[in-house]
C-alpha cells in the first residue's frame, strides 16, 4: 500500500510577509508624530523644545526596534 504524502506547509514566509506589512504600517503611524515633533522642536519655548526632543528620542528608539525586528524576519532567530 502506497501512501501519498504532501510536503509540510511552511507558514513562516506568509507570517514574515504579514509582519513586514505590520512593521511598515506601524512606521507609517509614527511618521505624522515625528513630523509634528520636528515642528515643535523649532519652538521658541525651551520647555516645548525639550518635550519635542523627548518625543523624537522615543520615536527614534521605536523605529530602531522596528528595523531590528524587520532584520530578524526570515532568519529564524529570536
Amino acid at each position: 500500500m502506497d501512501f501519498m504524502t504532501t510536503p509540510a506547509h511552511d507558514p513562516a514566509p506568509a507570517m514574515d510577509d504579514a509582519l513586514r506589512r505590520h512593521i511598515h504600517d506601524i512606521r507609517g503611524h509614527l511618521s505624522p508624530a515625528m513630523l509634528q515633533a520636528d515642528v515643535l522642536a523649532l519652538s521658541q519655548d525651551a520647555a516645548t523644545r525639550k518635550a519635542a526632543q523627548a518625543i523624537l528620542d522615543a520615536l527614534d528608539a521605536a523605529t530602531r526596534d522596528l528595523a531590528a525586528m524587520r532584520r530578524l524576519l526570515g532568519t529564524g532567530r529570536p
